[in-house]
C-alpha cells in the first residue's frame, strides 16, 4: 500500500487531475474548497503523496448544530438538547486510482482523528455526514454510522462512540 501525507489544503496542491468520480465533489474541490478555508467555513483535508503536489484524496470538515427535533436524532444521541453541537464530515473522496483499495477506511479514521482531536479542543457531541448516494451510505453504516430519523441521508456517531471505535481517548 501507498503511504500518504495528511495535510490541510493549500494554493500549492494541484487538484487538476483528481477524479473522485462524483463531478460534484470534484467541482467543488476545484471551485470551493479554497474560499471555504479562507471564509472559515470549512477545513479542507487532503492527501498527497511525499512531496508530490496532485491530490489523492481530500475531505473537509465544518462546525454545525443538529436540531434533534428536526433531524430525528435520539434522546440518548442529543444528551438531550434541542440543538447538539456537532462536526459536519462535509466532503469525503478518494480518487478513482484508490478505489477498491481499502484507502476507503484510511481516509474515514484520518478524518474521524481529526475530528476528534476538534472535539477535544472545542467539544461537540456528534459526528454528522449527509451521503451522497446509496453507496456511500452504506459505507458509513459500515463503520458505525447510525441514520437519523428524519433527513434522508444522513448519519450521525456519537463522538464517545468514535473515540471508543478508533481507540483514542
Amino acid at each position: 500500500m501507498i503511504t500518504f501525507t495528511s495535510t490541510a489544503l493549500t494554493a500549492d496542491h494541484d487538484l487538476s487531475q483528481f477524479d473522485c468520480g462524483k463531478e460534484v465533489l470534484n467541482k467543488w474541490l476545484r471551485s470551493n474548497a479554497l474560499s471555504a478555508d479562507k471564509g472559515m467555513t470549512s477545513r479542507t483535508y487532503v492527501w498527497v503523496i511525499d512531496d508530490d503536489p496532485h491530490v489523492k484524496a481530500y475531505y473537509s470538515i465544518a462546525p454545525t448544530s443538529v436540531d434533534r427535533a428536526r433531524d430525528g436524532v435520539t434522546m440518548s444521541d442529543a444528551a438531550g438538547l434541542p440543538y447538539v453541537p456537532a462536526f459536519l464530515l462535509a466532503k469525503f473522496a478518494l480518487d478513482k486510482s484508490l478505489h477498491g483499495q481499502g484507502y476507503g477506511e484510511e481516509l474515514l479514521v484520518d478524518a474521524v482523528t481529526k475530528i476528534m482531536g476538534a472535539a477535544q479542543a472545542s467539544a461537540g457531541r456528534l459526528i454528522v455526514l449527509d451521503a451522497i448516494d446509496q453507496q456511500a451510505f452504506t459505507f458509513y453504516q459500515k463503520y458505525g454510522f447510525i441514520p437519523v430519523q428524519n433527513t434522508e441521508n444522513r448519519l450521525v456517531m456519537k463522538m464517545s462512540t468514535a473515540f471508543k471505535q478508533w481507540g483514542i481517548g
